[in-house]
């Protein structure tokens, strides 16, 4: 799968989804603060296959799926580093994933995981 890397890739070779939507947008506060969020949703054909896939995307280094660049929003491309990061599966066979990044002025970690736990409920496009 040309959309991911590392182990995550090597998996999605041996063990293909059979859909992926992916989706990038920002957030903004009250202070002018940014943050850009990414969410994937990765469908398998089966739920063995979707729990295998979600227990090697949840370890951290093991590789990721790639965000949209951040063109599409006309912001600079932002380093996704996956410390900002949440994950769910949906109907049995669908993963989501969501990770947060500060684009300009200053989400906490703490804050940033949060837009994460949400961005996993994000409805599929």
């Amino acid at each position: 799968m040309s959309h991911s890397f590392g182990q995550v890739q090597e998996l999605l070779k041996a063990v293909p989804c059979v859909a992926l939507d992916r989706m990038l947008f920002t957030l903004t506060d009250d202070k002018g603060g940014t943050a850009v969020v990414f969410v994937a949703w990765i469908e398998f054909d089966d739920r063995d296959k979707a729990r295998e896939f979600k227990k090697l995307e949840d370890i951290h280094g093991t590789g990721d799926l790639t965000p949209l660049s951040g063109s599409l929003l006309q912001i600079a491309d932002v380093p996704f580093t996956a410390h900002n990061y949440d994950s769910a599966v949906l109907d049995g066979v669908t993963v989501v994933i969501a990770e947060a990044e500060n684009v300009a002025g200053g989400f906490t970690a703490a804050y940033l995981d949060d837009i994460a736990g949400v961005a996993v409920l994000t409805p599929r496009p």
